[in-house]
């Protein structure tokens, strides 16, 4: 018997022009959206790579190494092959992180900065699809499941032949949500196929297992909405109040609540700007270069005695004294930059916690959140990207330094010309899995928590529903 109500749901739905329209849309954007996706990586790629050979060329262009010092290396993060499907934030942020002597890095170049038409509309990718459009069609799907068949007689019918509440709602829901998939699974594994076929697009093991995951969380946020929209047709007396209350419920979840909580989190845990950060460092740095220049000038005269008597050695101790001293000046100011930093990031850290937490009672952002960080496309790695950034500025500062004490050249006041071949380079390592994983639990938790609540919901309301 259920076999046959969920035959008959099946049959119900795909027949309708609803689901005709529904399958046509979301193939049409689904495919869009990943062909879209794939351009970007690839036009990003090349940028990458043209940006890497680019920022060589510059460093190996400058006169000496005193501006290299000050031209600094250009690190640019390479783009996610996963961004193809959920692009995340890798648009609105910076792509590169200029590390030089002085200045704290920052990521810059974003493309919202390059053109910012582009922050007007957004990106198209299959996290938006899935979260705005599929999800409004789980409404449209669920919002007369119940009421619906009510209305037209059919429920009253169909109890009269002895059909136990439990195993129509159970077959309801089943067949009603094997027809929701249908317009997503077909387009879906067509976007597979496309992303093992097209060139310059390579998925790693863990790429397909991150991908699987991102599809999963699909999968149980239109499962929310399903469940939520069944358990509303149980709730009411006529479809059009049913549509009505879903649509209010969406336009809540999907909208409000997630911005809500931004705002919220910025009142109660409120931070510096970051011109204000960036005035402090900026302030401290002209203190320690005007320390530096006196200490230098102090220097020399302290030694002057010493120049007319051995000039070689006299050069030699202050070829090392300018190279300790660089040396002791970058570290103080990589001091109080990192623990104004250190200060900043943890207030940015307590909003930022607050505001995803406040907001992940909402499904759209516990989509938005899993899927970004499953892709590695969200905040938490590009925060682990400037953080090894950071982490490689001593390491550059300091064989810098060793260079412009060694180029000196006392004859004519010259530095050599330089060489970047023993140049410490920069190492980035991208999240494991494991690590995604862990920290998508949460979200992976909260929608299947909706789906039971939701679910069980209206199981409850179907058992003592007025058919009448």
């Amino acid at each position: 018997m259920l076999r046959d109500i969920i035959k008959k749901e099946i049959l119900d739905n795909i027949t309708s022009p609803k689901f005709v329209f529904t399958f046509l849309l979301c193939t049409i954007l689904i495919l869009l959206s990943v062909y879209t996706g794939v351009a970007n990586y690839r036009a990003e790629k090349k940028e990458y790579t043209a940006s890497l050979a680019l920022n060589k060329k510059n460093m190996e262009a400058q006169p000496n190494y005193q501006s290299l010092a000050g031209v600094g290396i250009k690190i640019s993060k390479p783009p996610q092959v996963l961004g193809t499907v959920v692009t995340g934030i890798e648009e609105a942020v910076g792509r590169v992180a200029p590390v030089n002597i002085a200045a704290d890095p920052n990521l810059i170049e974003s493309k919202y900065s390059s053109n910012p038409v582009f922050a007007v509309f957004g990106e198209l990718d299959l996290m938006f699809i899935v979260k705005i459009v599929l999800s409004l069609f789980a409404i449209l799907f669920t919002y007369d499941a119940i009421v619906g068949e009510k209305e037209k007689g059919t429920l009253k019918l169909a109890l009269s032949n002895d059909v136990p509440r439990d195993r129509l709602i159970l077959g309801k829901a089943i067949g009603g949500y094997i027809s929701l998939l249908l317009p997503l699974l077909v387009p879906l594994l067509l976007s597979l196929l496309f992303l093992l076929i097209v060139p310059d697009v390579s998925l790693a093991g863990q790429d397909w297992a991150r991908l699987m995951f991102i599809f999963l969380m699909f999968f149980l946020y239109l499962s929310a909405f399903f469940t939520l929209g069944l358990f509303v047709s149980a709730r009411t007396s006529r479809s059009s109040t049913s549509f009505l209350v879903l649509l209010f419920a969406w336009v809540i979840i999907v909208m409000v609540i997630p911005k809500a909580a931004v705002i919220t989190a910025g009142q109660l845990k409120p931070i510096p700007s970051v011109h204000e950060i960036t005035a402090k460092k900026d302030a401290f740095l002209q203190q320690v270069q005007s320390e530096g220049q006196k200490g230098v000038l102090e220097w020399i005269k302290k030694n002057q005695a010493d120049a007319a008597k051995d000039v070689k050695a006299y050069q030699e101790r202050f070829r090392q004294y300018i190279q300790d001293y660089q040396q002791e000046l970058t570290s103080k100011i990589d001091e109080n930059n990192a623990a104004i930093e250190r200060d900043y990031q943890q207030k940015r850290r307590a909003q930022q916690n607050l505001a995803i937490n406040l907001s992940r009672i909402s499904p759209a952002s516990a989509l938005t959140f899993g899927s970004m960080t499953m892709a590695r496309t969200g905040v938490d790695e590009f925060d682990r990207f400037l953080a090894s950034v950071r982490a490689y500025k001593p390491i550059y500062t300091k064989w810098i330094n060793s260079k412009l004490g060694a180029s000196i050249n006392f004859q004519t006041g010259e530095q050599a010309k330089i060489s970047i071949d023993d140049m410490p380079q920069f190492v980035y390592e991208p999240q494991w899995l494991s690590r995604s994983l862990a920290q998508t639990i949460p979200d992976f938790a909260l929608l299947l928590v909706m789906i039971i609540v939701f679910f069980v919901g209206a199981y409850i309301s179907f058992l003592h529903y007025d058919v009448r």
